[in-house]
């Protein structure tokens, strides 16, 4: 699991680079790196905790159901 987390590491990581503000959904990661959700949702766990990456909740009006978490990096503070 660890040898996963870390090929996926620097993928995920540029995947975040480039994405909006708010952020990237789970689904939208593995959309942009062809990876399977596991693969994904175990590689962002890791960078939560390690605290290189954000969680927060995108919410979108007039959607129904979950509010989805969208990931970012997390800015360095100097």
């Amino acid at each position: 699991m660890l040898e996963q987390v870390e090929q996926y590491r620097p993928h995920v990581i540029a995947a975040l680079t480039n994405a909006a503000p708010q952020g990237r959904t789970v689904k939208e990661l593995c959309g942009t790196l062809g990876a399977g959700e596991q693969a994904v949702r175990r590689c962002l766990a890791a960078l939560v905790l390690t605290g290189e990456v954000r969680e927060s909740a995108r919410y979108t009006p007039g959607a129904r159901g979950a509010v989805p978490r969208a990931y970012s990096l997390n800015p360095r503070a100097e």
